[in-house]
């Protein structure tokens, strides 16, 4: 790809993500973003066709961008395993407080096949902190805490520090 346009592409999905996940501005029009990106509508309908193809560029984009963090995280022999579980976890949240606008928009971007790699690396630091539990069922039960209604009945920094706290408690009972 072009050295221009991949600035436009990364302009257009900066600014396409801070409209619709920061502002939360949901029906925000292509015009306006190309407008806020710099760009002429055409190349935003060249590179992204509609709607509908900017918005999954946008959830893959950030998808990609904090799978790679977290896999990081999880990989790393230095930090002790219930803290990379904790921040595993984190980032999940994160990642998924992030993207609530555009999984309202993308329903199958909940569907487990698109979560499948994150489970089974969440449940594999259970098991290596936690050899003796049922991993599969505890990580199903922490990703479960992060649905989108238990977040629209608690702030994100309260709906938060629960998961994290219930996580930790998860892996440390005692």
């Amino acid at each position: 790809m072009r050295a221009d346009a991949e600035r436009n592409r990364a302009a257009i999905l900066a600014v396409a993500g801070r409209l619709i996940c920061e502002d939360q501005l949901v029906n925000v029009s292509m015009d306006e973003i190309a407008a806020a990106a710099a760009v002429g509508k055409g190349t935003l309908f060249r590179r992204f066709t509609d709607r509908e193809g900017l918005i999954r560029a946008l959830f893959a984009d950030r998808t990609e961008r904090a799978w790679a963090h977290a896999r990081a995280l999880a990989a790393d022999p230095t930090v002790p395993v219930t803290d990379r579980i904790l921040g595993f976890v984190a980032t999940v949240f994160d990642l998924c407080a992030g993207l609530q606008p555009l999984l309202r928009a993308l329903p199958e971007g909940c569907h487990t096949r698109t979560w499948a790699p994150w489970h089974t690396v969440l449940a594999d630091l259970i098991a290596e902190a936690a050899p003796e539990s049922d991993a599969e069922f505890l990580t199903l039960a922490i990703f479960a805490t992060m649905r989108p209604e238990i977040t629209g009945a608690l702030t994100p920094a309260r709906h938060r520090t629960g998961v994290l706290t219930l996580t930790a408690r998860i892996l440390d009972p005692g």
